[in-house]
């Protein structure tokens, strides 16, 4: 991405920048695909397993609710709930 200088600042002599971005190696961007082919893969291995064809209605929607924020609570306090 290129660079930027901002305004200066109103009161003062600061004036914001950021130089050209040098961009993604070539092992960057292998490295993004494959995060992204790995995401894709897990992500279809969640979405069709078969454990959500036991679910219905509000058990459905509240066990993808709870699968969704399960790393909303510190790791101890999970723990403790299991």
């Amino acid at each position: 991405m290129p660079g930027w200088e901002g305004d200066k600042q109103l009161h003062s002599g600061y004036g914001s920048s950021k130089p050209d971005s040098p961009g993604y190696t070539d092992e960057q961007h292998q490295q993004v695909a494959a995060y992204r082919a790995q995401l894709l893969e897990l992500g279809t291995q969640v979405m069709t397993h078969p454990y959500w064809e036991t679910l219905k209605g509000n058990d459905l929607f509240a066990a993808r609710m709870q699968l969704k924020h399960v790393h909303d609570t510190p790791e101890p306090e999970r723990e403790a709930a299991a």
